[in-house]
């Protein structure tokens, strides 16, 4: 069981652990002061391996994945406001259809918008009031 009392003060040590590594020889680094600072809190604690400590340390790639997910919540919100994306309709276009030639970014706002909005002509019996 990962010992995290550190956290909250009531644990043997109540010193918060040392600024996050910034390189793969810091990481290292900090996964050694991670086992030795284990280790002196309690001898019988069974440290996290070392590739979960990466995956949870600052110095990780994790700020990536949350960049994606960030990406993907505006992405969310566009879409629910009625603001489609066109990288993703780019990326959509390379990788489903490479023989087809893409809008422009102005051309497929104007098609988004007439296949929201459709115009007098292409309405039919549809009324957008």
């Amino acid at each position: 069981m990962l010992d995290l009392s550190y956290l909250t003060g009531r644990g043997k040590a109540s010193a918060l652990p040392a600024a996050p590594p910034k390189s793969d020889a810091d990481l290292d680094d900090a996964y050694a002061r991670y086992l030795a600072e284990t280790r002196v809190r309690d001898p019988n604690a069974v440290p996290m391996p070392e590739a979960e400590f990466e995956r949870y340390s600052l110095g990780s790639s994790w700020l990536h994945g949350l960049r994606d997910v960030a990406k993907k919540v505006v992405q969310t919100c566009r879409l629910v406001v009625g603001i489609h994306d066109y990288e993703y309709y780019l990326d959509h276009m390379r990788s489903r259809h490479p023989e087809a030639t893409p809008f422009t970014r102005e051309d497929f706002y104007r098609y988004c918008l007439e296949a929201r909005f459709p115009s007098a002509e292409r309405s039919g019996s549809r009324c957008p009031c």
